[in-house]
């Protein structure tokens, strides 16, 4: 075995024996050495325990936060009295709370945003986390109380945060009520204005949320959230090829539509961090297809039929079996008179969801397809 690997196995074991009884200097380093022998998920277990110790070395913190990011580079060791080797601007937990957040680990995300309480500067970032770490666990009365302390010391992001929190709970309106107050600024937030205009449509609503999402894209033409909402703000009302346009630009842009995200911040000046409400990401397609969906019935309804054929079309390239994007399809294709194309889509319908009115309403489209198939072929 080469000297180093020897010698770092030797403080290894000496470090472990010491647990029992470890300081978070202690904990710190034996995560540090752990790591550099490639135990990245004992050293992260290790720092965890430091971090909810009392002085917490700033070394400690920066160990979490790389760690919990997933890399094994860049950790500090900290010396006993505090003065940690290679000092830095490090001793913001709120990066690593993030991190974890992020990683769905919350029992550290939590850790470290109890620890940013005690430092003034960064406590609303602090609440503010806390307060999303609650929702998602289903504790409203804590996120709400979270939120409300975030929102006395000034945080944006945890105004948006609790009215969406509202309008997931299913409050639309109790979303906009607490909206209304920052709207009314002419500073007010590209997301809180997104937000209202989103919970506006939620409501209902969609004559008030129409100039919300118009004012976003105005000053945000590349926002894909904001232009797939207007295209279904326009869809509402009547508006076909506006809101056909504003889908055209959104999936230009983007090809997912991801109209609630919880917003966190790391401190004063520091930009918000978007954090899917779905951990994976894996609602984007479905908050897609259903506004092109959408788009696309209406579309069709208004006798569009090229461009509601288009709609449809994009459905089914992110799934090829959605049964709603198949049955209108086939409208459409019928209408077209193409008939066999139009039964091919029905047919499938009526197989995978036999039991659905969709199923049901495929049948009796394909047999009247086959009719008219059968005269336009002369069989």
């Amino acid at each position: 075995m080469p000297a180093a690997r020897l010698r770092d196995a030797r403080i290894v074991a000496a470090l472990r024996r010491r647990l029992e009884r470890a300081d978070a200097t202690t904990l710190s380093n034996f995560a540090w050495y752990a790591a550099r022998r490639g135990e990245r998920q004992t050293a992260l277990d290790v720092v965890r325990g430091a971090v909810a110790m009392s002085a917490v070395p700033r070394a400690a913190w920066r160990n979490l936060e790389r760690l919990a990011a997933g890399h094994g580079d860049g950790l500090l060791l900290a010396t006993a009295d505090g003065d940690d080797r290679h000092t830095s601007a490090v001793g913001n937990p709120i990066p690593a709370a993030i991190a974890a957040h992020r990683d769905l680990q919350p029992a550290v995300a939590e850790a470290c945003y109890r620890m940013a309480l005690q430092l003034p500067d960064l406590a609303a970032a602090a609440w503010n986390g806390l307060g999303v770490l609650h929702e998602q666990r289903r504790e409203r009365a804590a996120a709400d109380s979270a939120w409300q302390e975030a929102i006395s010391r000034g945080a944006v992001a945890a105004m948006h945060n609790h009215a969406l929190a509202m309008l997931r709970r299913g409050f639309p309106h109790r979303a906009r009520t607490t909206l209304t107050p920052w709207l009314a600024s002419p500073d007010a937030s590209l997301m809180l204005r997104f937000l209202g205009g989103y919970a506006a449509l939620a409501d209902q609503d969609p004559v008030a949320a129409l100039p919300l999402l118009q004012a976003v894209v105005a000053e945000d033409p590349e926002s894909a959230r904001g232009q797939f909402t207007l295209g279904l703000a326009y869809e509402r009302l009547g508006r076909d090829v506006d809101a056909l346009a504003a889908i055209r630009r959104a999936l230009l842009l983007s090809p997912r539509y991801l109209p609630q995200v919880w917003l966190l911040d790391s401190g004063p000046g520091a930009p918000l961090v978007e954090l899917p409400v779905e951990p994976d990401e894996s609602g984007a397609a479905v908050h897609t297809d259903d506004v092109l969906l959408s788009v696309g019935r209406s579309l069709l309804q208004t006798a569009h039929l090229g461009e509601a054929l288009a709609v449809f079309d994009q459905v089914l390239l992110h799934q090829p079996s959605q049964a709603a994007a198949l049955f209108h399809r086939g409208v459409v294709l019928a209408k077209l008179r193409r008939y066999e194309e139009a039964l091919d889509d029905w047919e499938v319908v009526g197989r995978n969801d036999p039991g659905s009115e969709l199923g049901d309403a495929s049948r009796r489209h394909a047999d009247s397809a086959r009719q008219l198939a059968s005269l336009f072929t002369g069989g």
